[in-house]
């Protein structure tokens, strides 16, 4: 009889015996008995043990696992690479991967993200796919890249490497059929003619410009909407004006410049009343250039041009008068009105 049948005759004697202490021995020993339990626990119990210890405490370890969609590509084509992380939750906690900065052969095009799973056995799955490409031929290696898992009630850190991936770069392959190919025909394309597209839009455009300059002359050509003023006359309304005047206080910055806005506004309203015109928005060089085209002496003009443009600079330059300039500027423009009353036409 072979050594190995002895000893698995005697592993289930002993067996028998350890289950069965009340059993009868033939020497009827009880010191007979306990030699023989020790023997079965020395013998079966203590290396099953053993045996499973290793597994138990294997069972809590964390794991990595490599996956790779391809391992042969073509020169610029890309490969994906999965890093997969298992872990118990409540015993690790996971950083980030360790990437080099620079991986001989390959280009990073894609970190990934990391995505997370956890499962009902208190397990948790960590996934991230890197995305590689290569223009060097030949035969390389992906290196392993490096996870930390933290222990929570430990302050030894467990370092763990990925799988390194060979991948064999190439050209693409040659036609080995070494066939010859027909040219192909001439494939027929249609032409668009847009020539009537072109002449309806210059067309469009023309007409287009013909109203705008009709509406711009039919504006100019338009007479002026007679002005509805006061049951005064021009002058006796403007001289009323000017001895409301009087009323402003020329100490106070604020009332000079009222003054003086009102000053050139009596003399444009007189001026426009007088011509059956609108001349509100009119400048002061438009005002002179007016007076000057209907014959107005240089001396007449001059006087009425230190005026106006005295209350222009007050107006939009902030500059302050003195009272004798303001009471200058308001017996200029009383001045032109008395010599144009005497002299103006309904026209100039």
């Amino acid at each position: 009889m072979s050594p190995v049948k002895i000893n698995i005759r005697r592993l289930c004697v002993l067996l028998v015996i350890y289950l069965n202490p009340t059993l009868s021995l033939r020497s009827g020993s009880s010191f007979t008995l306990k030699l023989i339990r020790f023997r079965f626990l020395r013998t079966f119990l203590l290396p099953v043990a053993c045996c499973l210890l290793p597994i138990a405490s294997f069972s809590q370890s964390p794991t990595i696992k490599t996956i790779v969609d391809k391992t042969d590509i073509l020169i610029g084509e890309q490969v994906k690479l999965t890093i997969k992380a298992n872990f118990k939750s409540g015993i690790f906690k996971i950083s980030q991967l360790i990437m080099p900065d620079s991986i001989p052969h390959f280009d990073v095009v894609d970190k990934g993200r990391q995505d997370s799973t956890t499962y009902k056995d208190n397990s948790k799955a960590i996934e991230q796919t890197i995305t590689f490409t290569s223009f060097d031929s030949g035969k390389w290696v992906i290196p392993a890249f490096r996870i930390n898992f933290d222990p929570l009630v430990d302050d030894t850190t467990l370092n763990l490497f990925s799988d390194p991936v060979p991948i064999n770069v190439s050209y693409s392959p040659p036609d080995s059929t070494n066939q010859l190919r027909d040219i192909k025909p001439i494939i027929e394309v249609s032409l668009s003619d847009y020539t009537w597209y072109y002449i309806g839009g210059c067309i469009f455009l023309l007409l287009l410009a013909v109203f705008f300059i009709w509406m711009y002359l039919k504006k100019r050509k338009r007479e002026p909407a007679a002005i509805i003023g006061s049951r005064l006359s021009p002058y006796e309304e403007a001289m009323q004006e000017l001895k409301k005047l009087e009323q402003y206080d020329l100490q106070n910055a604020v009332e000079v410049k009222n003054y003086h806005t009102k000053l050139s506004d009596i003399f444009k309203q007189y001026l426009g009343r007088k011509q059956n015109q609108h001349l509100a928005n009119r400048t002061t060089g438009d005002l002179l250039i007016a007076m000057a085209q209907n014959n107005f002496r240089q001396e007449s003009i001059s006087t009425l041009a230190t005026a106006l443009r005295c209350s222009d600079a007050v107006k939009f330059a902030k500059y302050q008068p003195t009272m004798v300039e303001t009471e200058d500027c308001k017996s200029r423009i009383t001045g032109t009105i008395n010599l144009m009353e005497q002299v103006l036409t309904p026209k100039l």
